[in-house]
C-alpha cells in the first residue's frame, strides 16, 4: 500500500508566490522523500504513482478556495482518498493526535509533519473528503460540429448521429453487463442521438468504462458534485487488541481483545512481514505484541515497532504443557496457532488485575480501553484518568464551612457511637477467624490439585505425542505425494530434452528443417504443443489434422510468431482465406513433402523455400485482385450516385418547365 503524506513547506495557495510542498512517500518498510515541489509536481506524480491515500493535515492548504480543491479533486485518480488526518467537522491537534499513537516529530520541520500524517492514515487515523455523490454522470456526445450544411448534409448528419446512438448503445451494455443500476436521457436526432446521458448509481472507481472517443462520437464521465464537502472516517474505530506472533516457515498470529476474548486466529506459510502487519492492522490496534519465547525474535521486534506497541516476552521460553493449557479452552489447528495464542494469552494474563481495576475506576464519559492503553504504557491508574479528565480552572477556593452549631444530645451520640465501635471489632475478630478457616480450606484444595495434576502429567504427555505423531504423519503423506508429482513432471522435462536434442542433431547431420506437431486444429492443441515443444517466433509448425479450427486458434498462431504451417488434410476454404489475411503461409502435406525420422517430422529447406515463393506470388497476386474489386465497387458506388444526381435535375428541369 502506497501512503503519500504532504505538507506545505512554503508559501500559500493565497498568496502571489507560489507555494512549495514537503512529501513523504511510505510503501512497505521503504521511505521516500521530497523536499520543495511545486504544486503541478506534487499532482503529477499522485496521477502517476496513484497512491493509496494522500494525507495531509489541512486539505485547504492544496488550494485556494472551495472550486478550486473541487477541481484538484476531479484530477486526483478514483482510486485515490484525500485524507484529513486532523479529522473532519471538528478537527484535533495533528501534535495531540500523534501523541495518542506514540508518534513524535519537529513542527518546524515540514518533512517531519509530512512523515506524521501519511503514518496516521496508515493507522487508520482521519476522515476521507469527499467531494463527490456515490453517482457517475456519462456524457456521450457529436465529436464533429455538423457545419453550416451541403448536399451531403442529411447523410453526413445521419452518420454522425448514428455514431452518437452506437456509442450510447456501447456503453448501456457495458453497464448492463457489470450490473450498475444507471438512467438513461438521450436527445434523438436525425438517423439517431444528438446526445445521451447517463447517470450511474455507483462512484466513479467501479464504473469500468473508459472515457475516449470514435471519428464522429466522444465519452466524457465525471463524478456528480456535492453541494458541499463531506468527511468520512477514514476507518471505523478500532479496538485495541493484544497480539501473539509466532513467525518462522510457518507464521501464527492470534488477536485477543483487552477483555481476553479471541478476536481471530490464523497460521499461514506464505506472510511476508508486510502481509503480518496488514493482517493485524485490520483487526484493531495493537496495543501488546507478545511472545513466547526469549530472547525475542527479530521479526516480533519489528511488528511492535511498526504499531509502536508495547513489547511482552517471558523471562525464558513458556513449556508446552502450560501453552496446551492456556489455549485448550479457545483451541486451535496446529502447533503454531498454539503459540500465538500462548504468548498472547500470557501477555493477558499479566495485565488481567489492573485491566478489572480500570473497569471499577474509570469515568462513564471515558473509554475503559483508552485508560488500560495508557495503564500498559506505564501510566498509575489515577494518572491514566486524570489525562481524559478536564477539571474547571481553579479561580479560586472556595470558604471553608463554618462549623455546625453544638448539639444539646452530643453525649447521648457518642455513647452509641461508642457502643457501635465495639460491636464492629466484635465482628473483625469474627470475620478473622473465618477467613483463617478459609486459608486452612484453601491450603487442602491446592494439596488435592497439585496432586490432581501430578496424576494427570503421564496421560497429558501421552496425549500430546500421539498428537504430534498424528500431525507428522499427515505432513509425510502430503510430502509424499508432492514429490511423486515432481517426478512426473522431471520425467516428463526429461523426454522432452531428449527428443529436443535428438531434433537438433538431426539438423545437423542431415540438413533439414525440424517441424513442431501440432495434433488438431483446436485451441487445447495449440496450448499442448506449446508446453511441449516450446513453440516460438520463427519455428515451422506440423498440423497433423486441419479440419476443424476457427480464426481465434489461427490468431494463437500468429501471436507465438509461427513463421509457417504445414497441414496434412483438408483446410475449410474460409480458414485458408484467413490464414492470407494474417500474412502466415500455409503449405499442404503435398507441397512440401514431410519426412518422419526417428517420429521426428521434417522438411527439406529448398522445398520450404520454393513453396514460400509460390506463396508469395500468389499472396501478391490475391492483394491485387482485392485492389482490383475494392476500385471496381468504388467506381459502382460513383455510378448510381451520378445517375440519382441526373434523375434529380431531370425532375427539377420538368418543375421549371410546368
Amino acid at each position: 500500500m502506497s501512503i503519500f503524506g504532504v505538507d506545505i513547506a512554503s508559501g500559500s495557495p493565497g498568496s502571489r508566490r507560489a507555494p512549495s510542498y514537503s512529501l513523504v512517500v511510505l510503501e512497505g518498510d521503504a521511505t521516500a522523500l521530497h523536499h520543495m515541489i511545486s504544486r503541478h509536481k506534487l499532482i503529477r506524480m499522485i496521477r502517476e504513482r496513484q497512491p493509496e491515500i494522500v494525507a495531509m493535515d489541512n486539505v485547504h492548504e492544496l488550494a485556494q478556495s472551495h472550486r478550486d480543491l473541487i477541481n484538484l479533486l476531479r484530477r486526483l485518480p478514483p482510486s485515490t482518498k484525500l485524507v484529513q488526518v486532523t479529522g473532519g467537522d471538528r478537527p484535533e491537534s495533528l501534535v495531540r493526535l500523534a501523541r495518542w499513537n506514540g508518534i513524535t516529530f519537529d513542527r518546524t520541520k515540514p518533512l517531519e509533519e509530512a512523515e506524521a500524517s501519511a503514518r496516521l492514515a496508515a493507522r487508520g487515523v482521519g476522515a476521507v473528503v469527499s467531494a463527490f455523490e456515490d453517482k457517475t454522470l456519462i456524457k456521450v456526445s457529436r465529436r464533429r460540429s455538423l457545419g453550416r450544411g451541403g448536399w451531403s448534409q442529411n447523410r453526413y448528419t445521419r452518420k454522425i448521429h448514428g455514431a452518437v446512438m452506437a456509442l450510447a448503445r456501447e456503453v448501456e451494455k457495458q453497464l448492463r453487463e457489470a450490473g450498475l443500476e444507471y438512467s438513461l436521457r438521450a436527445v434523438e436526432g436525425l438517423g439517431g442521438f444528438t446526445r445521451a446521458e447517463f447517470v450511474v448509481e455507483a462512484s466513479r472507481d467501479k464504473v469500468h468504462v473508459n472515457p475516449g472517443y470514435s471519428v464522429d462520437a466522444q465519452l466524457k464521465m465525471q463524478s456528480i458534485e456535492r453541494p458541499s464537502l463531506q468527511y468520512k472516517p477514514l476507518l471505523h474505530r478500532r479496538g485495541y487488541i493484544i497480539v501473539g506472533l509466532d513467525p518462522g516457515t510457518t507464521t501464527g498470529i492470534a488477536a485477543l481483545n483487552l477483555r481476553g476474548e479471541l478476536v481471530d486466529l490464523i497460521s499461514s506459510r506464505a506472510m511476508s512481514s508486510s502481509d503480518v502487519i496488514e493482517w493485524i492492522a485490520a483487526r484493531g490496534r495493537p496495543l501488546i505484541v507478545a511472545t513466547d519465547v526469549s530472547p525475542t525474535p527479530g521479526a516480533v521486534e519489528k511488528t511492535k515497532r511498526a504499531f509502536n506497541a508495547v513489547l511482552f516476552s517471558p523471562g525464558a521460553d513458556m513449556a508446552g504443557e502450560e501453552k496446551i493449557a492456556l489455549g485448550r479452552e479457545v483451541g486451535y489447528k496446529n502447533d503454531h496457532e498454539r503459540d500465538a495464542l500462548a504468548a498472547a494469552l500470557s501477555a493477558f494474563r499479566k495485565y488481567k488485575n489492573k485491566f478489572i481495576q480500570v473497569e471499577k475506576k474509570a469515568p462513564a464519559e471515558v473509554d475503559p480501553d483508552e485508560i488500560k492503553a495508557l495503564v500498559v504504557r506505564g501510566y498509575s491508574i489515577e494518572n491514566a484518568i486524570a489525562e481524559f479528565s478536564h477539571p474547571p480552572p481553579a479561580e479560586g477556593r472556595p470558604a471553608a464551612p463554618a462549623p455546625p452549631a453544638p448539639d444539646p444530645d452530643t453525649a447521648a451520640l457518642r455513647q452509641h457511637i461508642q457502643q457501635l465501635s465495639e460491636q464492629v471489632k466484635t465482628l473483625r475478630t469474627y470475620v478473622d477467624e473465618l477467613q483463617a478457616q478459609l486459608a486452612k480450606k484453601d491450603a487442602d484444595l491446592q494439596k488435592a490439585i497439585e496432586r490432581l495434576d501430578r496424576l494427570k502429567d503421564k496421560t497429558s504427555r501421552e496425549i500430546k505425542r500421539d498428537h504430534e505423531i498424528r500431525i507428522r504423519d499427515k505432513e509425510i503423506v502430503r510430502l509424499r505425494s508432492i514429490l511423486r508429482s515432481e517426478r512426473k513432471y522431471t520425467k516428463k522435462l526429461k523426454k522432452n530434452a531428449v527428443a529436443r536434442k535428438k531434433a537438433e542433431r538431426i539438423e545437423e547431420v542431415k540438413g533439414l528443417r525440424r517441424l513442431k506437431p501440432v495434433a488438431a486444429f483446436s485451441k487445447e492443441a495449440v496450448l499442448a504443443a506449446a508446453e511441449r515443444y516450446n513453440l516460438a517466433e520463427g519455428d515451422l509448425v506440423l498440423l497433423e489434422d486441419a479440419s476443424g479450427g476457427g480464426k481465434s486458434t489461427a490468431e494463437m498462431f500468429r501471436e507465438r510468431g509461427v513463421a509457417a504451417i504445414v497441414a496434412e488434410g483438408e483446410m475449410a476454404q474460409a480458414m485458408q482465406e484467413h490464414f492470407l489475411d494474417l500474412g502466415l503461409p500455409v503449405f499442404t502435406s503435398s507441397e512440401i513433402a514431410v519426412q518422419r525420422i526417428d517420429g521426428l517430422p521434417f522438411i527439406r529447406p529448398e522445398e520450404l523455400e520454393a513453396a514460400r515463393e509460390r506463396w508469395e506470388v500468389q499472396q501478391k497476386a490475391r492483394q491485387a485482385r482485392l485492389e482490383a474489386e475494392k476500385l471496381e465497387s468504388l467506381f459502382q458506388d460513383y455510378k448510381v450516385e451520378r445517375m440519382k444526381e441526373e434523375k434529380r435535375k431531370k425532375r427539377m428541369g420538368q418543375k421549371e418547365m410546368i
